[in-house]
């Protein structure tokens, strides 16, 4: 980012928005940090490298609290994953576990459809 450290933030790109506020929040070296759909809007390699960054930080022991629709990312960055479906609870426990404890179900979104239904919700 540092060829664009003459630039208004403004006119950042969505991703380059995302890694601004990233590094925003790692400014004090926080042992929890609390992302809301880090990759929500941003390009592949954006996505990416905000996705390397978030298991670098977790294997320095640092505990990253994590929301997103994503599933395939919390699947493959997250030790524990919590689903909530209309705010409430549904189930709890590693990603791996529940898929391989619930029938059918190959992934965390095979997972999260069993629990909570294929019907769209508005």
């Amino acid at each position: 980012m540092e060829k664009h450290a003459d630039k208004r933030v403004q006119r950042f790109s969505g991703g380059m928005k995302r890694r601004a506020n990233i590094i925003a929040s790692l400014l004090h070296y926080p042992q929890i940090l609390i992302l809301d759909e880090p990759t929500a809007g941003v390009d592949v390699q954006s996505r990416a490298m905000i996705l390397d960054f978030i298991q670098e930080y977790k294997e320095d022991g640092k505990t990253i609290l994590y929301t997103s629709h994503l599933l395939d990312e919390a699947e493959k960055i997250c030790d524990d994953v919590v689903i909530v479906d209309e705010g409430k609870f549904i189930i709890e426990g590693a990603p791996h576990a529940l898929i391989h404890s619930t029938d059918d179900c190959n992934s965390l979104e095979d997972v999260f459809l069993h629990y909570t239904g294929h019907s769209v919700r508005d």
